[in-house]
C-alpha cells in the first residue's frame, strides 16, 4: 500500500529534525552559498581595476569558479550516496566561508584566484546532496514547491549581495570587507547542519527503495534517456545565468552610467526580485502541473524558458536613454528562467531511484555548470572584448559600453533558447523513464 501524501511542513518520517527545520536551514545555507558567489560580480568594476583586467580575464576569473564546482560535484555526489549527506554539505559550507574570508585577506591576483578555486569546492558539495535530501522530505507531487522553497536562497541571497556589498565597500573603503563580513555566519549555519538528522533514504517515496546496488554504473545511470535533455536544459540556463550575474552591474555601469551602488540595487531587483517571485510563482504552478503528469510539470517549465529567450532580446535592445525596458524585459525574463529552476531537481528525482540521486545531480550540476555556467562569463567577455576593439569612431569607455551591451544582447536569449530545447526534449521520455524507475525500485 502506497505512503500517504506529506504535508509541506511535515517530515516523510519520524525524526528529532522535523522537514520544514531541515528546509529553513537549507534555505539559509544556500542564501549564503549565493551571496557569497555572488559578491565578485556586484564588486566587479573595482576587481577589475585593482588588478588590471579585460572583460575576458573577468570571464575567466567568473567560470574558475564555476569549472571547479562542477568537477568536484561529480566526486561530491557520489560521496553523498555514501555517507550522510549532512556531513557533505556541511563540511562543504565550512570549507567555503573560510575561502569567502580569504578572499578579502589575499592581495594578489593568483591568491584571489585561487580563493574562489576554493569557494568552488565548498559550494560543489552543496546541491546534490541538498537535492537529495529534499527528495526524501517530500513526495514526488510536492517536490517543486519544496524545492522552490529553499532555493529562494538563490535570490534572496544574490539580491542581499548586490544591495549590500556596494555600501559595505563604500563604508570601509575597500572592496575586500564584503568578504571577510560574509564569512562569519556561513561557520554558525555549518554547525547547526551538521548536528541535523536526517530521513532515510527513500522515506518518501511510494514504494520502498531496495538495497543499493553491489556495483554502482555511471553507464547505468547515463542510460537514462531524460538526463540527456536536463543536461542541455541546465547547461542552457546557467549559461545565461552566469552571464547576467557576471555582467548585468557593469552593463548598468558602463553603458547606463550608474555609480556601483546604484547598478547593485537594480542588480539585485532584477536577480533578485524576479527570482524570489519565481520561485514562489513556479513552486505552486510546477507542483499543480506535476499532478496532471511528471511531463507536464516539465513542458510548462520548458514554454517558460523558450519564452524568457525574445525577452532577453528586447531587454538587451535597450538604448541608453531607455533604462527601464532593460529593467522590465529583462525582470520579466529572468522570473520565467527561475521558474524553470524549481523544476530542475524534481524531474530528476522523478527519474533516478533515491539511493543514486546524488550523483546524478552532481553528473547534472557538473555537465551544466561546465558547458553553460562556465562558458556564459567566457562567451560574454570573449565576445565583449572583439566587439570593443572592433568599434570605430569611439571612445574607449563608449566601446566598452557597446561591446559589452551587444554580447549580452546576443548570447543571453541564446543561452535561454537552449535550455528551453532541453526541456521539450525531457518531455518526450520522462514519463517512460518515471515508470521505469519505480518498477526498478519494487523489484
Amino acid at each position: 500500500m502506497s505512503k500517504p501524501a506529506v504535508e509541506l511542513d511535515k517530515p516523510a518520517v519520524k525524526s528529532p529534525s522535523s522537514a520544514r527545520y531541515i528546509l529553513v536551514l537549507l534555505f539559509i545555507a544556500n542564501l549564503l552559498n549565493f551571496y557569497d558567489r555572488a559578491l565578485p560580480a556586484t564588486l566587479l568594476e573595482p576587481i577589475k581595476k585593482a588588478f588590471g583586467l579585460d572583460d575576458t580575464q573577468v570571464g575567466i576569473l567568473a567560470s574558475a569558479f564555476v569549472i571547479v564546482a562542477a568537477l568536484a560535484g561529480i566526486p561530491l555526489g557520489r560521496l553523498a550516496d555514501r555517507i550522510a549527506r549532512k556531513s557533505v554539505i556541511g563540511w562543504g559550507l565550512l570549507l567555503w566561508s573560510i575561502f569567502t574570508a580569504l578572499g578579502g585577506i589575499l592581495t594578489s591576483f593568483w591568491g584571489f584566484f585561487a580563493t574562489r578555486v576554493g569557494v568552488g569546492v565548498g559550494e560543489a558539495s552543496f546541491d546534490p546532496a541538498t537535492g537529495s535530501l529534499v527528495s526524501d522530505l517530500y513526495p514526488t507531487e510536492r517536490r517543486a514547491r519544496a524545492t522552490a522553497l529553499y532555493t529562494l536562497g538563490f535570490p534572496i541571497g544574490t539580491f542581499l549581495a548586490y544591495i549590500t556589498a556596494g555600501s559595505i565597500a563604500v563604508a570601509f573603503d575597500s572592496w575586500r570587507a564584503p568578504f571577510l563580513i560574509a564569512a562569519i555566519p556561513g561557520v554558525v549555519i555549518a554547525i547547526l547542519v551538521l548536528r541535523l538528522r536526517e530521513p532515510k533514504r527513500g522515506a518518501s517515496e511510494a514504494t520502498a527503495p531496495t538495497a543499493v546496488p553491489a556495483k554502482f554504473s555511471f553507464g547505468k545511470l547515463l542510460r537514462i534517456p531524460s538526463l540527456y535533455g536536463l543536461i542541455i536544459a541546465f547547461a542552457g540556463y546557467n549559461f545565461a545565468a552566469y552571464a547576467i550575474g557576471t555582467f548585468l552591474t557593469p552593463v548598468l555601469q558602463r553603458y547606463y552610467g550608474l555609480g556601483l551602488v546604484t547598478a547593485g540595487l537594480i542588480s539585485g531587483v532584477v536577480i533578485g526580485i524576479t527570482g524570489l517571485v519565481g520561485l514562489i510563482i513556479g513552486g505552486r504552478l510546477l507542483d499543480r502541473a506535476a499532478r496532471r503528469s511528471s511531463a507536464t510539470r516539465v513542458l510548462v517549465a520548458a514554454l517558460c524558458l523558450i519564452v524568457a529567450a525574445p525577452l532577453a532580446l528586447i531587454a538587451f535592445a535597450a538604448g541608453q536613454s531607455v533604462l527601464w525596458q532593460l529593467v522590465l524585459f529583462l525582470s520579466l525574463s529572468y522570473l520565467l528562467g527561475t521558474i524553470y529552476l524549481a523544476s530542475a531537481i524534481p524531474a530528476v528525482a522523478d527519474v533516478v531511484g533515491p539511493k543514486q540521486r546524488s550523483t546524478a545531480l552532481g553528473i547534472i550540476f557538473a555537465l551544466g555548470y561546465l558547458l553553460g555556467g562556465a562558458g556564459g562569463p567566457i562567451a560574454i567577455g570573449i565576445l565583449s572584448d572583439s566587439l570593443t576593439r572592433s568599434a570605430s569612431g569611439l571612445s574607449a569607455a563608449a566601446a566598452s559600453a557597446h561591446g559589452l551591451q551587444g554580447s549580452m544582447m546576443i548570447l543571453v536569449p541564446i543561452g535561454f533558447l537552449i535550455a528551453g530545447i532541453g526541456m521539450l526534449i525531457t518531455t518526450r521520455t520522462v514519463k517512460k523513464d518515471h515508470a521505469a524507475m519505480l518498477a526498478e525500485e519494487t523489484a
